[in-house]
């Protein structure tokens, strides 16, 4: 019986013998088929790589894009807003000044022409030992001034901004009442290359005013 045991024992232990030996074998041909996957592994990364590089490269260009059109957007909205403000503003200031006016000064007066000027008779800031003064409103080099009698001539809009067009008209109703219409266009102007700006900086206003001595 012990030698039985001792056979049965040794046989066993041959068996695992066996079997790890086996396995071992076994595993070779599947290390060698591993290390080329392992290889095409590391291929792939780095076409990833150059892929998400690409990807990367392609969304900055488009942002970068998106960023100067809001940039350009910004910009074009601010030009425009700047020559809106100033042609509102001498708008106001000829109206004011039409309202305050007894007569128009025709021998001075250039009516009906993109480069015209307006001379008023009026009783607003009269001198001291006058009756009555004249103002006159015209361009000079696409500047838009308002000269009074004894006053040096003052600039009516900002120096970011020309005037490419003043006209004025004579106007009269059925009722024998005149009034003055004044059509300005007025355009944003670039500081730095002294250039006016594109179409869309550039904004037209029309008003109509009727003189004191006719309210």
């Amino acid at each position: 019986m012990l030698r039985i045991f001792w056979e049965i024992k040794k046989l066993t232990k041959s068996r695992q013998k066996g079997f790890t030996f086996s396995q071992s074998e076994k595993a070779k041909p599947m290390l060698k088929s591993f290390l080329p996957k392992a290889k095409s592994s590391l291929g792939f990364t780095l076409i990833e790589l150059l892929i998400y590089t690409v990807i990367l490269v392609i969304i900055s260009l488009v942002s970068v894009s998106f960023f100067i059109q809001v940039v350009n957007v910004t910009e074009t909205s601010r030009r425009s807003r700047e020559a809106l403000d100033n042609a509102k503003g001498a708008l106001d200031t000829i109206t004011q000044e039409i309202r305050h006016a007894d007569s128009v000064y025709t021998p001075t007066s250039v009516l009906d022409n993109a480069a015209g000027q307006l001379s008023l008779e009026t009783l607003r800031d009269v001198p001291s030992d006058e009756d009555s003064t004249y103002v006159d409103i015209y361009l000079d080099s696409q500047r838009l001034y308002l000269k009074r009698e004894g006053v040096t001539d003052q600039l009516i809009t900002s120096e970011k901004v020309v005037v490419t067009s003043l006209k004025f008209g004579l106007l009269a109703d059925s009722s024998a009442k005149p009034a003055i219409q004044v059509t300005l266009t007025v355009k944003y102007i670039d500081a730095a290359s002294g250039q006016t700006g594109s179409l869309g900086n550039s904004v037209t206003l029309t008003s109509t005013s009727t003189l004191r001595s006719f309210d």
